[in-house]
């Protein structure tokens, strides 16, 4: 059965560049679904399939509508409308991947369609923003989307554009033609965990203890957006139970650090009753910027410059206050078998005896906050090792296997 890319652009601006594409697609035995994302004037040089009044229509109001409003308000009125048809056409088998080409407001467009697709789609945008010096989070979010520098703007065909949609065609082709699917279970022996570098050894040990146990882990990078990916997923019903070694993004959500999370990070497992064990895994900094930027009032605490790009600053007592009132509020909400987990020595690399970061009294200020106003109900254990030593991945898994065990008999 021939294989369909559903491509998505402006048609009054990007119509030649996209019919181009299309026969390029239909060389290499592709069929093409053409959406129209476009705001303003009409069609060139190829018509939709489906178009821009179609998704006009599905967003609840009409083109004349948008064409009424500025850019801004325009693009949000049609953003619901394409997420709906792009996930109704790919729950009908129309599509088995999807490509955009165009500049900020098509990218927008069109990301947004994307993010609505399951893990997994091939998905690319083909865009001038993608330059390097632009966040791509309003793109990409947590989607495994990929975006790809055009070099020169998109508007026509020349020999720098061609060789770029060339390579996009043959990236797409690629993608669409790799046999198999995601295939992780929905549930079943899978383990969602988190990990940074400064946690590195302990999540190692806990993957290696947890397969020897028959359990496929699934290790999120919290920078950020792999925590929000993490909790997608774990709403989704992905996961067995989430061994949250690594809550950082916690202390970055409330003190603007990099690597931030939203508001509902550490929340989702508890939510569903899924089985998970918390650690305060690098609770103990904020991770800021390169050491030159930095203020003189976090240049004056203990800090670690991580790499030129990032420095971890240590939390004030105060701060760890916050940290410990914040993470206990969360953990409260579990409605399933929860386990905190506390590395008396350290709950990071450089927070050990002799390291950059070390503050014992500000830990034990975290750890007596914390108890304090967690729930009963909910055990804490306490390790005297450092978050890093064999002994601490040990505990960790061992809790989780006893109440993963609990679950299976509760019935849960």
């Amino acid at each position: 059965m021939r294989k369909t890319i559903a491509m998505m652009a402006t048609l009054d601006t990007k119509g030649e560049e996209v019919k181009y594409l299309k026969e390029q697609f239909e060389k290499r035995g592709k069929d093409v679904l053409i959406i129209d994302t476009g705001l303003r004037g009409s069609p060139t040089s190829v018509q939709p399939d489906v178009t821009r009044e179609k998704l006009a229509e599905a967003s609840g109001s009409s083109m004349e509508v948008v064409q009424r409003e500025g850019r801004r308000r325009a693009i949000e009125i049609m953003v619901p409308g394409i997420v709906k048809v792009v996930r109704e056409l790919y729950a009908r088998g129309r599509f088995q991947g999807i490509m955009s080409i165009g500049g900020m407001d098509g990218a927008l467009l069109a990301s947004a369609g994307m993010r609505a697709l399951p893990l997994g789609v091939p998905k690319l945008i083909v865009t001038p923003v993608a330059e390097g010096s632009t966040r791509f989070g309003p793109y990409v979010g947590t989607s495994d989307m990929i975006m790809m520098h055009s070099v020169i703007d998109i508007l026509g065909i020349n020999e720098i554009s061609k060789k770029i949609f060339d390579n996009a065609v043959g990236a797409m082709v690629g993608m669409v033609d790799m046999e198999g699917s995601l295939t992780i279970g929905r549930g079943k022996n899978v383990i969602a965990a988190t990990m940074y570098g400064n946690t590195t050894p302990a999540v190692m040990m806990a993957k290696k203890l947890l397969e020897e146990r028959g359990y496929q882990v699934v290790v999120f990078h919290p920078n950020g957006t792999g925590g929000r990916a993490m909790e997608e997923l774990v709403e989704q019903g992905f996961f067995t139970a989430v061994l949250d070694m690594t809550t950082h993004e916690i202390v970055d959500e409330l003190f603007d650090g990099v690597h931030a999370a939203g508001p509902h990070r550490l929340e989702t497992a508890g939510k569903k009753g899924i089985p998970q064990v918390v650690v305060p895994g690098c609770i103990n900094f904020i991770l800021l910027g390169p050491l030159e930027s930095l203020s003189p009032e976090y240049k004056k605490r203990k800090l670690y410059p991580f790499n030129p790009a990032v420095t971890m600053v240590r939390t004030t007592h105060e701060e760890m206050i916050t940290i410990g009132k914040v993470m206990a509020e969360k953990v409260n909400q579990t409605l399933g078998p929860t386990v905190v987990i506390i590395p008396l020595r350290g709950f990071s690399m450089y927070c050990r005896e002799g390291e950059s970061l070390y503050d014992p009294q500000g830990d034990r200020i975290f750890i007596d906050t914390l108890k304090e106003h967690l729930r009963p109900q909910i055990p804490v254990m306490e390790v005297d090792a450092n978050i890093n030593e064999p002994v601490f991945a040990q505990t960790t898994v061992s809790a989780l296997m006893r109440i993963l065990e609990q679950s299976s008999k509760a019935g849960l």
